[in-house]
Order: C-alpha cells, then sequence, then structure tokens
C-alpha cells in the first residue's frame, strides 16, 4: 500500500467513526427524549376535555399557523395567554380505550422541524435498532423491542407492514407496574404543524381508528383541512 493510499484509508476511518458516534449521539437523544415526553403527560387531570366544547377559543398562532382552541384542551393552563408558539400542549378524549372507554390523548403541536414524523422515523433509524424477536400484539401491527442501547432501553416499536405510510408508534414500559405503558405517535399534519400524540398502550387495540378519531379535534381547532 503506499504512502498516499494508507493516509487516505486513515482519513476514511476517521471519517466513518465521527459519523457512527453522530448517529449514536441522534439515537440517544430519541431515546431519552422519549421518556422526558412521556413524564411530562402522567399528572391526573379532574377534567376530560368535551369535542362539542361550546364558548370562546384562545386564538393562537403556531408555527404560522392560527388555531382556535378550546381553552379546556390546554395540558398547562398557562399556554392559554400566548398569542403565537412554538409549541402547544393539548388533551383530547378518544373512545379508543378497552371497549370504546374514554382515553386520554395528548397531543404537541410543533413545526415539522422539531418533530420528524414516525413513519419516517421506522426506516431511517427504528428499523436498525430492531433485536429478532417479535412482540404479539394488536392484530395487523408487528411489535419490536429495540436494542437496551443509546436510550433505547425497554422500548417497543409497533408498526402496520402493509402500508405505503405506515401507522408507527414507539412505546415505552412502564417504571412500575401501577403506571401503563406508553407510546408516541408523530404526524405531519401539513407543510408547517406537525403532532407529537402520548396515549396508553391500549390505545394501540384502535390504531385504525386513531387518526380519524384524532383527526375530529385537530379540524375543531383548524390544525387540518
Amino acid at each position: 500500500m503506499s504512502p498516499q493510499t494508507a493516509k487516505q484509508a486513515h482519513i476514511d476511518i476517521r471519517t466513518l467513526a465521527y459519523n457512527l458516534t453522530a448517529i449514536a449521539a441522534v439515537l440517544a437523544l430519541c431515546g431519552v427524549g422519549v421518556a422526558y415526553l412521556i413524564d411530562g403527560w402522567t399528572a391526573e387531570r379532574k377534567s376530560v376535555p368535551d369535542l362539542r366544547t361550546a364558548g370562546p377559543t384562545v386564538e393562537i398562532s403556531v408555527a404560522g399557523q392560527q388555531l382556535a382552541i378550546p381553552p379546556s384542551w390546554f395540558h398547562d393552563p398557562d399556554q392559554r395567554n400566548a398569542v403565537f408558539s412554538e409549541q402547544v400542549d393539548l388533551v383530547f378524549a378518544l373512545p379508543l380505550g378497552a371497549s370504546g372507554r374514554i382515553s386520554e390523548i395528548g397531543a404537541s403541536l410543533m413545526p415539522p422541524s422539531k418533530a420528524r414524523a414516525s413513519a419516517q422515523l421506522l426506516d431511517a433509524v427504528y428499523l436498525h435498532q430492531f433485536l429478532p424477536d417479535q412482540i404479539q400484539g394488536p392484530p395487523g401491527l408487528v411489535g419490536k423491542p429495540l436494542k437496551p442501547v443509546d436510550g433505547f432501553e425497554s422500548e417497543t416499536v409497533w408498526y402496520d407492514p402493509l402500508s405505503a405510510n405506515p401507522f408507527v408508534a414507539k412505546c415505552i414500559a412502564p417504571v412500575t407496574q401501577t403506571v401503563q405503558e406508553k407510546c408516541i405517535r408523530t404526524v405531519q399534519l401539513s407543510s408547517t404543524v406537525a403532532v407529537t400524540y402520548q396515549f396508553d398502550r391500549e390505545v394501540l387495540d384502535a390504531w385504525k381508528q386513531f387518526d380519524a378519531e384524532a383527526g375530529k379535534w385537530l379540524r375543531r381547532i383548524g390544525g387540518i383541512s
């Protein structure tokens, strides 16, 4: 091997090592982010928001898109006072629990640049972190546990393998048995707004109805057409 070839090989190895380190850092942030996001939605609420809410709404611009939100839908009451915001955290009540029971769904609206769609992450990130095991779960969904590295400990990805734009959600096992397993799912609603949902694991049993039911609330506030 010539000195020039050896030098180039050394550079290529350093470049590869740098790229692998960068990828690992991104994956670690993804994993840790799930834990913090879910933790912020575990507090119990005194009342459940109602889709039929009538009366005044809060006008707020999220990532340049104007929304009209009933005050009772805000997860954090302090956000009602904002005129412009990069993120708004709401709560929906969807009939997606066991036997159609009402289940609270967290919904964080933000620019797409701050929340990559779960369907995109399936191929770009999750696929490379799958363990060979497969978990039995809701009919129509494949459950794949993630390697316990880079912040993905105790996490499972559920996805529809038959769709070109699949339903994808990532769930994290609870720290204690008194808390349900929590899941997140991110969807790009438009060119300006994305939403990250947070919900109990049992909601996955109604995954085929999820987007349609959530869409009723988003249309109510102008989040989607």
